[in-house]
Parts: structure tokens; C-alpha cells; sequence
């Protein structure tokens, strides 16, 4: 099992999008639709989207299996001064898993195994916001076993439990001066394997006739608690310990989302949904150490809306086309913006195919996120006695490509 869970970390590694370290990217198919897909029920992601859903999904049993590539990247510059630099992250590798089952006419089981959150932002080492990060990874993985109830021909509710694992790793220079007796810039790292917590979901689904549809799901947060990190300076000047422990906790916020979807016509299908996500609950980054100074980075984070749009049209009994667009809100207020979380607000544009043979189905997706450019600082970083700003624009891109398929057995 250990293996397993180390081998799902490598796999979920995730450059920086926008909206917090939130990743949405839980399904092939319903992220041709602009990940909205709280109301359609019509594959096992719907396991992910509205567990309740479920109970209205064709068949004994769904399985649906799949991995997005992000291509990602953040331009950071400061006219006054001219400094530029960029991220170099890696290939994010997300995934996600879902089973369903029925088990009898009111009763149907589901298991979603997903990346909801994590981040990874690499700048170069030693750069000039250093003193902020150089690198920061957070990779998240969240195990979602629901039981979902159909009250009657048109209602049905859900409720799961969530258990979430993963790892944290962050590097930043100790300040903008300390060096070693060689001239090297002093840094830490920050390692943390193991990290753990739980949560819950509750789910509503209404479907009062085959043309429409109406969905709700909530998903409340998870405290993600490394109880047992390890510190390590480097380029140590001498006097500081060379390694110590640390214990941290960093919230994954709660999500409510609701959706409406309408079968225009027999062939083609419009969905909205409208997210809102509780990133209030992110007050801080702390940090405390057994004997080095304990850490404290302030963030006041605030709760932000995704607004979603999305449409499915079957060209034939194997082709269907869908394309959508949302608008995703950053979550940092201003003179909190710092580079660890560059979030931006950000337009996205997707679009997508699927093709049927018998009980399968291959679902592809693309994903374009155009981050806007943003003007912002970070006024909350203490040196001494001062409390120097990092000012600067930022602008971002990601290219995302998702491959899925699903079966119905």
C-alpha cells in the first residue's frame, strides 16, 4: 500500500493554475464542458461531480480512468528595478479514478480516488524574490468512497467520506543577505511526507424528466497536517543547526457547487455550474520548528466564485463534440500576492470529444487558461526590524490536455 501511495504522489505532480492551489481537473469528459458537470450524469465522473448522481447513471457498473498534461507557466517583472524571471515547472501529471455500482433500486455505492488541490511553482534558484521561494510543491490526493440514496424516480442525495494523503516541500533562502563563508546564499528545505487529513461531502441530485437536471454538492474542507517534517539548511553560515523538524498545517478549503443542465434538443446538451470556494479559511502559512524560530507567513485569503459553461452535441451514436468556457477569480487580496502562489484571475477555454465502441468510450479534452496580467505586492515579509515589499506584474498560461476513458459493464 505504501508503494501504491508513493507511486500516485510521483504521478500527481502539478504546476501552479489559477485559483489558489485549487486543480480542476477531475474528468476528460466533463472538462470538455468546462468542468460542469454537477448536474450531468453520464459517466463514473460522475462519482467526483455529484455522487448522488449516481444513482441515475446507466448500468450495473461505471469505471472511469484518466490523466491530464499541464503545460504551465509565470512571467514575473519589475520595470523599476528590471527584474524578469519565469518558472521552469515540471510536466503536471493529475489523474483521477471512479467506480460506481448499483446495488439495488435505491441504494448505489461509488469510490473516487482524485487531485483536487496542489501546486507546484519552481523558480530559478536565487532569484530575486528568493527570500519569498525558490521552489514550493504541495500534491494532494483525495480517496472518496459515497453512498448515494434515490428517494424517488426524480430526487436523490449522497453523502461521502473523504480521506486525504500527500507531501509538501518548499525551498526559499533563509533572507535577501545570508550567505556561507564561500559566498553561497544560505536556503531551507522543507520536506514533508505523510501529510494527512479527512473530510466529508454532501450531495442532492433532481432529475424530473430526461431533458433536465439539477445538482448540488458540497465538500468541506481538510486541515492537511504534517506532523513530522524535516528541515535542512544549506550554504549554512555556520551557526545556525544544519537540521531540525517542523509541524504544519495548510487548509484544503471547502467547495459548494451548484449546476443546471437542459437537453436543448434530443442531440445537444447546455450545463452551467457557479462554484464557490471557501478560500477564507487561509489565514496564514506557520510554520513552527523545534529549535529554529518558528515561521509565519501571513495570507488572508478570500472566498472567490467560478462561473461555468458548458455544451455536449452528439454528431452520431459515436461521436459527440463539447466545448466550454469559465472564468476562474484569484483568491489573493491585495499586497498579499506572493510568488510561492502566483494566482491570477484567468479566462479558460476547453474543448473536447468522445467516441463510443459497445461499453466503451475514450474522452479527450483541451484546456487553454489565459491568466491576466496583475500588478500586485507582497507587503507581509519581516527582516529585522523592517518589512520590505516585493512588487511586481505577473502573467500566466497553461496548456492542459486530458485523456479518458470510460466503461459500462
Amino acid at each position: 500500500m505504501k508503494k501504491l501511495l508513493i507511486f500516485f504522489l510521483m504521478l500527481s505532480s502539478i504546476p501552479a493554475m489559477a485559483g489558489g492551489y485549487r486543480v480542476a481537473l477531475q474528468g476528460a469528459r466533463m472538462l470538455g464542458m468546462a468542468h460542469a458537470g454537477v448536474s450531468v450524469f453520464n459517466s463514473a465522473e460522475t462519482a467526483f461531480f455529484n455522487p448522488s448522481g449516481v444513482a441515475f447513471l446507466e448500468g450495473e457498473n461505471q469505471f472511469s480512468l484518466g490523466v491530464n498534461l499541464v503545460f504551465s507557466k509565470v512571467k514575473f517583472q519589475n520595470t523599476n528595478y528590471l527584474w524578469t524571471a519565469e518558472t521552469q515547472n515540471p510536466v503536471g501529471t493529475p489523474f483521477y479514478a471512479y467506480f460506481t455500482h448499483k446495488i439495488d433500486d435505491r441504494f448505489y455505492l461509488s469510490l473516487a480516488v482524485y487531485t483536487p488541490y496542489g501546486s507546484t511553482v519552481e523558480w530559478d534558484q536565487d532569484w530575486v524574490g528568493s527570500h519569498l521561494v525558490n521552489k514550493i510543491s504541495l500534491k494532494a490526493i483525495y480517496f472518496q468512497p459515497s453512498l448515494s440514496f434515490k428517494v424517488n424516480d426524480f430526487m436523490s442525495v449522497g453523502a461521502s467520506f473523504i480521506a486525504a494523503t500527500g507531501s509538501v516541500f518548499y525551498n526559499k533562502n533563509i533572507n535577501r543577505f545570508m550567505q556561507d563563508a564561500d559566498g553561497n546564499r544560505t536556503d531551507i528545505t522543507l520536506d514533508a511526507k505523510g501529510v494527512s487529513g479527512s473530510g466529508y461531502a454532501l450531495s442532492l441530485s433532481i432529475k424530473p424528466s430526461d431533458r433536465f437536471a439539477l445538482g448540488v454538492t458540497y465538500r468541506s474542507k481538510v486541515l492537511f497536517k504534517a506532523r513530522y517534517g524535516k528541515a535542512e539548511i544549506n550554504d549554512n553560515p555556520g551557526y545556525l543547526p544544519e537540521k531540525d523538524n517542523f509541524k504544519a498545517t495548510l487548509p484544503m478549503p471547502a467547495e459548494l457547487s451548484a449546476g443546471i443542465s437542459a437537453k436543448i434538443t434530443d442531440k445537444w446538451l447546455v450545463a452551467f455550474d457557479v462554484n464557490e470556494t471557501y478560500w477564507s479559511v487561509y489565514k496564514s502559512l506557520d510554520v513552527d520548528f523545534n529549535h529554529l524560530p518558528d515561521n509565519s507567513m501571513p495570507k488572508n485569503w478570500h472566498d472567490t466564485f467560478t462561473y461555468r459553461l458548458g455544451s455536449a452535441y452528439t454528431l452520431t451514436d459515436a461521436l459527440t463534440v463539447r466545448a466550454g468556457y469559465y472564468y476562474d477569480h484569484s483568491p489573493i487580496s491585495k499586497g498579499y500576492f506572493s510568488p510561492d502562489t502566483p494566482s491570477l484571475d484567468s479566462n479558460n477555454y476547453t474543448f473536447g470529444m468522445s467516441y463510443r465502441f459497445k461499453n466503451w468510450t475514450v474522452d479527450a479534452s483541451f484546456l487553454y487558461a489565459q491568466g491576466l496580467e496583475r500588478t500586485d505586492s507582497y507587503d507581509y515579509y519581516k527582516e529585522g526590524l523592517g518589512a520590505p515589499r516585493f512588487v511586481g506584474s505577473y502573467i500566466s498560461n497553461a496548456y492542459i490536455a486530458s485523456l479518458g476513458v470510460n466503461y459500462k459493464f
